[in-house]
C-alpha cells in the first residue's frame, strides 16, 4: 500500500468558487488562468499577490483553452464553444453545441500536444438519459467531430509528455481509460483500462508530468493520486480540502502544482470545517508538469 504524503500547501487564491476547474499556467504571463463552473466566470491570477481578474460568463462554463499567443480563449459554454476576447471581453460563438441542451453541457477539456481541443460532456442534473451516452470531442482544421463515445461524466483529461496516449477518467466505473493517439490526425484507438480507483471515490481533473506520471484529483475523498505511465499507483497525496478538483503545474520550470476546488457541495458545518474551500491552493511534489499547448483552432 502507498504512504499518504501531507504536502505543505498554501493557498494562494483565496476565493469562494462554487466549483473551481481547469486550471492552467501561462509562463508568458506568469499567471493562472481557472474557472468557476457555476460563477459562471473565467479567471487570471497572480499566485504571488492573489490578485485575480475574472471575466464573467451568460452560462456555466466546463473548461477552456488559450489561444492566439494568450490574447484569447477558446470557452466551452452550456451553448457551446466561443471565443473570449480577453482584452475587450467580448464573447464570440464558435461552435453551437453538438448535443441536446435538454440533458447535456460540456465539461472537461483541455489541448492535445498539437493544439487540438478536446472537450467531453456531462448529464445535467435530473437527465433521463443513461450511463455511457456522454461523449469527447474533438476540435481540429477538420471543425467540431465527436471523437470518443460511451462516457458518462467527461473527467480526468490528459495527455502523455509524446501525445501519443490519452487518459481519461470513467467515473461511474471507478476506471480510467487510455487510448492511443495517431499524432497527425488525433484519431483515438486501442480504448482499453488504464488503472482504477477505490469504489466510491470521484476521480476529477488530471494532469501528466514531465515523466509520464498522471497526477488525478480524488474529488470529496480529500487526495491526489498518481500513477505511473504503467498504471501503478505510486504516490497518494492529501489534499487541500475534501473536494480537490484538478491540479496543474506551473511557476518556475513547472515545478509547482495547482490545486482548484470547490465548495458548492459542502453543507454549512462541511464549510465551517473547511473555510478556504473553493480557494486555489500549491505546493511543491517534487515533479515537474509540462507546458498547456494554446488552442490552434
Amino acid at each position: 500500500m502507498t504512504a499518504q504524503e501531507a504536502p505543505d500547501w498554501q493557498c494562494v487564491v483565496r476565493a469562494q468558487a462554487e466549483v473551481g476547474e481547469c486550471p492552467v499556467w501561462s509562463a508568458a504571463q506568469r499567471a493562472l488562468y481557472w474557472i468557476d463552473i457555476y460563477g459562471p466566470a473565467l479567471y487570471r491570477s497572480d499566485p504571488e499577490t492573489g490578485a485575480t481578474q475574472a471575466w464573467t460568463l451568460p452560462e456555466p462554463i466546463g473548461c477552456f483553452a488559450l489561444r492566439d499567443g494568450g490574447q484569447t480563449a477558446l470557452v466551452a459554454i452550456a451553448s457551446g464553444l466561443g471565443e473570449l476576447d480577453l482584452a475587450s471581453g467580448a464573447l464570440t460563438p464558435h461552435h453551437a453545441a453538438p448535443y441536446d441542451r435538454a440533458n447535456y453541457r460540456f465539461n472537461d477539456g483541455r489541448c492535445d500536444r498539437q493544439g487540438r481541443f478536446w472537450v467531453g460532456t456531462t448529464r445535467l442534473p435530473g437527465s433521463s438519459a443513461p450511463d455511457g451516452s456522454s461523449a469527447f470531442w474533438r476540435l481540429d482544421a477538420g471543425g467540431l467531430r465527436q471523437a470518443v463515445d460511451g462516457t458518462t461524466i467527461a473527467n480526468g483529461i490528459a495527455f502523455s509528455p509524446d501525445g501519443g496516449v490519452m487518459y481519461l477518467a470513467d467515473r461511474p466505473n471507478w476506471r480510467i481509460l487510455a487510448f492511443d493517439i495517431d499524432i497527425a490526425t488525433g484519431a483515438a484507438s486501442n480504448r482499453r483500462v488504464f488503472a482504477t480507483v477505490p469504489e466510491g471515490e470521484i476521480p476529477d481533473g488530471a494532469a501528466v508530468d514531465a515523466e509520464g506520471g498522471y497526477w488525478i484529483a480524488m474529488f470529496r475523498a480529500g487526495r491526489i493520486l498518481r500513477f505511473t505511465p504503467e498504471g501503478r499507483l505510486d504516490r497518494d497525496l492529501k489534499a487541500p480540502c475534501s473536494m480537490p478538483t484538478m491540479i496543474a503545474f506551473g511557476g518556475d520550470h513547472l515545478a509547482t502544482m495547482y490545486v482548484t476546488s470547490a465548495r458548492r457541495y459542502l453543507d454549512d458545518a462541511g464549510r465551517a470545517r473547511e473555510p478556504h474551500a473553493g480557494s486555489v491552493f500549491r505546493c511543491d511534489v517534487g515533479a515537474r508538469g509540462l507546458a498547456e499547448p494554446l488552442c490552434r483552432f
